[in-house]
């Protein structure tokens, strides 16, 4: 059991159920929105199926990389994600392990997008990263929205 409580957000946004799936199962789109500024994704790959793996690269605005990597556990396009990801250390160690569960509802006028994130494992340094979190997936969500609406 992981001393972190699991992370809720919802968000409507002003667009198609089916363009918000693409957006979040799409390596093109999704480099361009899943970081919050100044960080950014420089590359990712989806084998967008139950037990496909992501790998995703971040990049932090000194430079560096962190890679991530993950699974695809629930692929019930367009309505249901479920997937793990971690970022890893120096030394290819995960630093902590997240589960993502993400619902996809249409409603009048968009979409409403409803994450839980649940601490799967975490090492000794996690909290200075999952401490951030929330408002850094909030950010990314406003980016989300600005890619949606253009």
């Amino acid at each position: 059991m992981s001393e972190y409580a699991p992370l809720q957000i919802s968000r409507t946004f002003e667009a198609p159920r089916q363009a918000v799936w693409d957006a979040w199962t799409q390596p093109e789109q999704f480099k361009q929105w899943y970081m919050p500024a100044p960080f950014s994704v420089p590359a990712c790959e989806f084998d967008l199926r139950p037990g496909g793996l992501l790998s995703i690269s971040t990049q932090g605005p000194d430079g560096s990389i962190m890679p991530l990597t993950g699974e695809f556990k629930v692929v019930e396009e367009p309505s249901k994600l479920v997937l793990t990801n971690s970022p890893l250390d120096g030394e290819g160690k995960k630093l902590f392990e997240i589960q993502h569960t993400i619902l996809f509802s249409e409603v009048a006028g968009g979409t409403v997008l409803d994450i839980t994130s649940e601490v799967l494992s975490a090492g000794p340094n996690a909290d200075q990263f999952l401490s951030g979190m929330k408002p850094g997936l909030e950010q990314a969500f406003d980016q989300l929205a600005t890619l949606l609406a253009a």
